[in-house]
């Protein structure tokens, strides 16, 4: 039975390098995103799906702290009732290299390396979650450029708001032009422009054109009506 175990303990030992070079490998390739900090908020260390999220290779991310990526006003205080906890769970957002702002939900806590506090942070940027807060927040933006180019226009040519918009509509199909640029225009420009104006005159043309009135034609009179 000694035996046994001591062979254990041997084939255990063996594989202590091997156990190393694997974790380190997949926890830098892991699809979380993994920093390493000191107490004075400096990193000490991060994997290589966090370079590749935030776009910073490794070296430039170990040269900011904390708050220049997590840039929450709150970065900061946060931080700090992590390292009095011990441990803290949340969400920030995080700042790319090209300014970017990624929703990032972590979990942190403290790890004793070689006698060092250190603080390590684990989590997921939610890309999919991203994307469509920022479809969401593009569709409602066009729609207030929208809204407000047809406020324009109703304004400068006293029109209802129903007319603003088919001028706006009938212009961008004739024209091969989207109708958020051709918006934008109305906003940024003192006049407006002349795609629009032409549909707009088309409209004013055909409200004020009379309806023909095609004579009725009438059944032969009824003789006694002429004396007959």
């Amino acid at each position: 039975m000694a035996d046994v175990r001591a062979e254990g303990t041997v084939r255990a030992l063996a594989l202590e390098p091997l156990q190393r070079v694997l974790l380190h490998d997949a926890v830098d390739r892991s699809p979380a995103l993994v920093f390493v900090a000191d107490e004075e908020m400096r990193y000490l260390a991060v994997n290589n799906t966090a370079c590749e999220v935030l776009g910073y290779t490794r070296q430039e991310l170990l040269s900011l702290s904390v708050t220049d990526v997590a840039v929450s006003v709150e970065a900061k205080s946060l931080y700090q009732e992590m390292l009095s906890a011990r441990s803290q769970q949340g969400d920030v957002e995080l700042r790319t290299k090209e300014g970017v702002l990624l929703p990032f939900v972590y979990d942190a806590s403290e790890v004793t390396v070689g006698g060092m506090q250190h603080w390590v942070s684990v989590g997921f940027v939610n890309l999919r979650l991203f994307d469509k807060v920022d479809q969401l927040e593009t569709a409602l933006l066009s729609r207030v450029v929208i809204e407000q180019a047809k406020g324009i226009l109703a304004g400068r040519h006293t029109v209802d708001l129903g007319t603003a918009f088919a001028a706006i509509r009938s212009a961008s199909r004739s024209n091969n032009l989207g109708v958020k640029e051709l918006c934008r225009r109305v906003i940024e420009d003192a006049e407006t422009p002349p795609v629009i104006a032409r549909q707009l005159r088309r409209s004013e043309i055909s409200k004020a054109e009379p309806l023909s009135m095609e004579p009725t034609p009438m059944a032969d009179a009824d003789p006694r009506l002429n004396g007959a």
